[in-house]
């Protein structure tokens, strides 16, 4: 049975999930920390993405709450890992991120034993554009971050302002990881939920850094909003899938067939984080190998980092992952589920 324990927010979310991070990268004794910032990368001229940093004054401007998904931040790690190899690192990700890094694991063997996860829940993204424009509305970033934060009781902001992988996440909440934060359905100017791997509880203390295990009604309430969460997001899947049905591929041939017509372009594997590892080969005749597209697609973690850089504007988001809950219903297998949960085979075809 799942242990969660009470973080108290004293009316600033954000402030309290800073502060928990500063105590996760303390008590575990961490070289650095992968973070999500609040709207802008200030060293990186003003590229919007992660950053990895040692210094802890950096905690300052990050945001887990931050309604901006540039990169999966999964496809930075294997690099990370390497250069800062034999010391302990951490990283904190989205719930679709954890499950492409679960899933690049697996089609890597790259070794996670020297890092520390952390994940919120996600409580949805809006495409690049439009969050420019709503973010220099609230008057900046920040503002932003803060106004979608005040939809966590119900699960984020209205759905169909999202980037459209976001309105079908299978699994927006934070479960995975070795360190997780719920906020879905609480008031989390009040109090957030933590819950940890098995085995991290005493090496953390988490009974000193929060505020002792939380009430049952407190959990059944962030429960039972998530299972609602979950479900809407499903419906939304079935919704979209019927709408397109006559629009997108309807199995894995003809996907292939729509990637090689898109030419030389593969801006769409270029941005998936399974592809920064196991890109998917073509064969003599120079057409796309089934099983590799089968391989990767039966991997996608839902993060529509690839309709997000599609030149041609494809609903990349809705075809992949139609095919994949094909794939998924065939071989009984759940994307970033388990890190034991071996990777299914196909047959060479």
């Amino acid at each position: 049975m799942r242990t969660y324990w009470k973080l108290d927010t004293h009316g600033d979310p954000l402030g309290a999930a800073r502060d928990f991070m500063g105590e996760v990268w303390e008590q575990a004794n961490l070289a650095g920390m992968l973070l999500p910032l609040d709207g802008t990368n200030p060293s990186s001229s003003g590229e919007k993405r992660p950053l990895f940093t040692q210094d802890k004054a950096a905690l300052d401007s990050a945001n887990p709450f931050t309604p901006l998904m540039t990169i999966n931040a999964a496809r930075l790690v294997p690099k990370l890992l390497t250069e800062y190899k034999g010391e302990k690192v951490g990283a904190v990700l989205r719930p679709c991120e954890h499950r492409a890094l679960v899933e690049m694991v697996k089609h890597d063997n790259f070794d996670l034993d020297s890092l520390v996860t952390l994940s919120f829940d996600c409580l949805g993204t809006f495409p690049d554009v439009e969050y420019d424009w709503r973010a220099k509305r609230k008057g900046s970033s920040s503002q932003l971050a803060q106004a979608t934060m005040q939809f966590a009781r119900q699960g984020g902001i209205a759905a169909y302002r999202y980037r459209s992988a976001c309105q079908m996440c299978a699994m927006p909440v934070a479960q995975g990881a070795d360190i997780n934060v719920a906020v879905i359905g609480l008031p989390i100017r009040q109090h957030v939920l933590v819950h940890t791997r098995n085995g991290l509880t005493e090496k953390l203390d988490l009974a000193g850094i929060t505020a002792g295990p939380a009430p049952a009604e407190l959990v059944e309430q962030y429960e039972r909003m998530a299972a609602k969460l979950i479900e809407r997001r499903h419906s939304t899947r079935e919704r979209v899938s019927h709408t397109l049905r006559d629009n997108i591929p309807e199995d894995v041939d003809n996907l292939i067939t729509l990637l090689e017509e898109c030419g030389d372009c593969q801006t769409c594997m270029d941005a998936c984080p399974i592809c920064a590892v196991d890109y998917p080969q073509k064969d003599t005749s120079g057409r796309l190998q089934r099983n590799d597209v089968m391989r990767w697609l039966v991997s996608c973690a839902g993060c529509g980092m690839c309709e997000q850089a599609c030149e041609n504007h494809l609903p990349l988001a809705a075809i992949f992952t139609t095919i994949r809950e094909q794939l998924d219903e065939a071989t009984h297998y759940t994307p970033g589920e388990s890190l034991y949960e071996e990777l299914p085979v196909f047959e060479v075809e």
